[in-house]
């Protein structure tokens, strides 16, 4: 319950100017509160609290999503929240003219802000654009309290409105040949992690107290760094124009991406984009540390594979041994891929495929795996073509003649289909094939 020093002074009427209730002689607790029942404690106190605290919400707002930030409250009385906190007039809520932000609801201590969409119309991702939402807290009743308790403040929160593909993020990416850890040691490709997959991560000192949306104001002088098994609830597959290449290729990734770091005796989550040359960077040695100094860093400026993965339940995994978070977003949506094409048949000398259908959230389907072999499993192709950008390959001339089995995916966007082969899907028909 909140505290109500001596001589502070709670007025019924300003109470409900500050609910929204019509301001007059006859106005009454029952009729702020709304048809209370028997016993319940209707108090004046109950519809304080006892200081206004930071503002709250996600750092990455992905375009053309809904986001929601809040102001924090101490000691809320058991009315405050439902009346008081609830009531838009309480709190303003502001963004600079011209943000990709705007507000949707203002639903007192909480609001809801629409994220407008970048501009794509030359067909590359923009880089994050930066914005200060603003939220000032007066509600004509908590008055007893002053600034320094947070009433009549500015409290500002910077916030960066991401470019997105496929629901993706480019800002929380690494690229698909990054390695990753698996908890038995076994190092893959971040391309090929899966939903469901365990991975080798840290808990590091205080950094579970954080909310997800909040880990970059965690710091810590001593790690306490535990080895913890994490699981991937999602993958996201995606393109960039453009990635930072740490150390001459030992990390590759997106502007945004956050990696532990070392800085004046603090150990603190740092974005790319903000690190340079001689800033430490954390890996992970078992229950140890190993500080690793950057020596270059490099944009490269080209098309490129990226991955974002979303691990519970540290946030945190090992990209190439270097610790690394996976939060900053609440919006994180998962893109399905294509369907396998429907059918996959040989008449000589072309091999062909069509059908399959593209996930809604993106374009077509942007390319084709095939494979040729004479084995039905497949364990030796002949032929193995990748993001082949036709829907037929000619295979006389192209392999000796005989029996062959063939099968074919559909790609959109970095995210491959199931297989389907000659003859239909789980069915091994042989081809066969002469040269010219």
């Amino acid at each position: 319950m909140p505290t109500i020093s001596s001589g502070d002074g709670l007025s019924l009427n300003n109470l409900a100017g500050a609910t929204g209730t019509t301001q007059n002689s006859n106005v009454s607790l029952g009729t702020i509160k709304g048809s209370p029942s028997a016993g319940d404690d209707i108090g004046l106190t109950t519809f304080c609290i006892d200081e206004i605290t930071g503002l709250t919400g996600f750092t990455y707002a992905i375009e053309s999503t809904t986001e929601t930030y809040s102001l924090g409250v101490t000691s809320p009385g058991t009315n405050y929240l439902s009346t008081v906190g609830a009531y838009s007039g309480n709190v303003t809520w502001t963004v600079p003219v011209g943000s990709k932000l705007s507000v949707n609801t203002n639903s007192g201590i909480s609001a809801t802000f629409n994220v407008a969409a970048m501009d794509n119309s030359d067909g590359i991702l923009d880089g994050a654009i930066t914005h200060t939402i603003r939220a000032v807290y007066s509600d004509g009743y908590n008055d007893h309290l002053d600034s320094g308790d947070g009433y009549g403040t500015n409290f500002d929160k910077t916030v960066y409105s991401i470019d997105s593909y496929d629901g993706n993020t480019t800002g929380l990416c690494l690229t698909s040949d990054t390695p990753i850890t698996l908890p038995n040691g076994e190092v893959i490709p971040i391309g090929d992690a899966e939903e469901g997959m365990k991975l080798k991560g840290y808990s590091l000192k205080g950094l579970g107290d954080y909310d997800d949306s909040e880990y970059m104001n965690w710091t810590s002088t001593d790690l306490q760094p535990e080895m913890d098994v994490v699981e991937v609830e999602n993958v996201v597959f995606s393109f960039a124009s453009k990635y930072y290449d740490i150390n001459n290729g030992d990390v590759k990734c997106t502007s945004e991406h956050p990696f532990l770091v070392l800085e004046g005796g603090d150990y603190k989550f740092k974005r790319a984009h903000l690190l340079g040359e001689g800033d430490i960077l954390i890996k992970g040695n078992g229950s140890e540390v190993e500080q690793v100094s950057i020596s270059s860093i490099e944009i490269i400026e080209e098309d490129i594979e990226i991955v974002s993965l979303d691990v519970s339940n540290t946030d945190t995994y090992i990209a190439n041994g270097y610790i690394t978070h996976n939060k900053g977003t609440n919006s994180h949506t998962d893109f399905d891929g294509p369907t396998a094409p429907t059918s996959v048949s040989y008449s000589h000398p072309n091999l062909s495929w069509s059908g399959g259908t593209p996930d809604t959230d993106s374009g077509g389907i942007t390319g084709y795996d095939v494979q040729v072999d004479n084995n039905s499993d497949f364990s030796s192709p002949v032929i193995s073509q990748t993001n082949w950008n036709a829907s037929s390959m000619q295979l006389s001339g192209a392999i000796s003649a005989g029996t062959y089995y063939a099968r074919v995916r559909n790609i959109q966007s970095g995210l491959r289909s199931d297989w389907t082969t000659v003859g239909g899907n789980n069915s091994s028909i042989s081809v066969s094939v002469w040269p010219q």
